[in-house]
């Protein structure tokens, strides 16, 4: 059924260019007092909003509130109100059955496709201030110049959509056609991880494998999923930015990946070298890394001062014999820094081909160990969470009953209810909505815990928790568990 929207225009103390007017004024006016001629500017503005600008807004506003046009037809609905308007016969708004409140669509309306339009249109109107007979004309102006700058956005937008897609098409066709190797022998999905320090040229690998012939790429902060199809197989990289702030996330993403391609900068200089030395052990020799097909980039193999291959393996550390699951290749990561500037260096897709070719000989002791590792984090993040869990109920325990966690003196009570208080929030916690309805157990529990706000919060998690996922524990449970953390701190 339509929602209903409210028919009658607001007030003149109620219209909501009326609200905006004063909420302005009302800033200006909480400055250190302004002189004549400042004083005089804001009055004649007030004058001219209150008498000639918002009349016609209001109504405006109310009309296009009722009608709520769909995107495209927003600029020509209000043109040809606005020209009705200066013509003498104003359109009526769409007859809607009775009264209604602003519903959260209509704000939503006004939020989202109203108040931006309105907004530039008062800004012309204060810049240019047409006289009381000309202000219709210069909104009809106004907005049919602003209909025309929302076609070009769109066009724009469209043809820039256009053509990433025929990039993204472009890239997977020359990726399919790259390795000689039937794809029915890879599998439906390998997921690789890119990491390196800093500069060592992870997105513009990423550009390039999508056709970019001139990438011009920004330091990568977080993570970023890249996803190329090659044929019946969609191969997903995980760039991680390489700044030293970010590298902690990275092992958040070690136990779910198949294979690693890191990247070094073969050309920086020595202090950045050993940064990535540094850098390249530590990740590499990680539990859920070890063992993976490792791909090696050494990027900017083109420049003059580029370590060679030998020498990047050896400080490196890594062993890549024949037949083995590692690799190290000299590359030019941007095509127009190749011997044929804008041709992407063809030791990028026999690297990647021997990179898809190793997971897929051994992808089976591959997967298995990829949900093996997947339990592990599983368990090491549950034990975190629960070790954390306990911290933080130990503080709010001492909170309660004012022990001093550092000291094991006294210390402050805070945050505590009164017996009532903390029976009808744990009440509300749980889901209930009176405090009658807490059985004896939970109050009893609130006693333990001493009324203290944020052990009632956890109290209620672990009892009624908001996640499907998460174990919902008895009432005998958690007073074990209570009972057993006060006694750890002596309580």
């Amino acid at each position: 059924m339509a929602s209903v929207r409210p028919t009658t225009a607001p007030s003149e103390s109620s219209s909501h260019v009326e609200m905006l007017r004063k909420l302005r004024n009302a800033r200006r006016y909480t400055h250190l007092k302004q002189s004549s001629r400042a004083e005089h500017l804001v009055l004649t503005t007030h004058s001219y909003l209150t008498y000639h600008v918002d009349p016609i807004l209001s109504k405006a506003i109310t009309y296009m509130l009722v009608e709520q046009p769909p995107p495209a037809a927003i600029h020509p609905t209000l043109t040809a109100y606005f020209s009705g308007v200066e013509a003498g016969t104003p359109p009526a708004p769409t007859p809607m059955a009775g009264r209604a409140k602003i519903s959260s669509k209509d704000r939503l309306f006004m939020a989202k496709a109203m108040a931006p339009l309105f907004s530039k249109l008062m800004n012309l109107l204060l810049a240019a201030r047409p006289a009381p007979e000309e202000i219709m004309g210069f909104i009809i102006a106004a907005v049919k110049d602003m209909e025309a700058e929302a076609s070009a956005a769109a066009e724009a937008a469209a043809l820039a959509e256009e053509v990433a897609a025929n990039e993204k098409l472009m890239a997977e066709q020359a990726l399919a056609a790259a390795p000689a190797k039937p794809s029915a022998a890879y599998p439906s999905k390998m997921t690789i991880l890119c990491v390196g320090v800093d500069g060592a040229g992870k997105s513009t690998f990423l550009k390039a494998v999508q056709g970019h012939e001139n990438p011009n790429c920004k330091p990568t902060v977080g993570f970023e999923c890249v996803t190329l199809k090659l044929e019946a197989t969609k191969v997903q990289f995980y760039d991680l930015g390489g700044g030293d702030k970010i590298r902690d996330i990275w092992d958040s993403y070690y136990h779910d990946v198949h294979a690693v391609a890191y990247f070094v900068d073969a050309a920086c200089d020595d202090m950045k070298w050993k940064e990535t030395v540094e850098v390249a052990k530590a990740t590499l020799g990680h539990t859920y890394l070890s063992g993976k097909p490792l791909l090696v980039f050494c990027n900017k193999s083109e420049a003059k001062a580029a370590r060679d291959v030998d020498e990047i393996q050896s400080e490196l550390q890594i062993s890549a014999p024949p037949g083995g699951n590692t690799r190290v290749s000299a590359v030019t990561l941007h095509p127009q820094k190749t011997a044929s500037p804008g041709t992407p260096d063809p030791n990028i897709d026999s690297a990647l081909e021997w990179l898809f070719d190793c997971i897929a000989g051994d992808f089976e002791n591959i997967k298995a160990r990829l949900v093996e590792d997947v339990e592990k984090e599983r368990i090491r993040e549950a034990k975190e969470k629960a070790e954390k869990d306990r911290r933080v109920l130990t503080k709010s325990l001492c909170k309660a009953f004012g022990k001093d966690i550092e000291t094991g003196g006294e210390g402050p009570v805070e945050d505590v209810f009164s017996v009532e208080d903390g029976h009808e929030f744990l009440a509300q916690e749980i889901g209930f909505l009176k405090a009658e309805e807490l059985v004896e157990e939970g109050r009893e529990i609130c006693e333990i815990v001493g009324y203290q706000k944020l052990a009632m919060m956890m109290v209620g998690g672990m009892f009624a928790p908001i996640s499907s996922k998460k174990r919902k524990w008895t009432w005998p449970e958690i007073k074990a568990h209570v009972l057993e953390v006060k006694a750890e701190i002596g309580l």
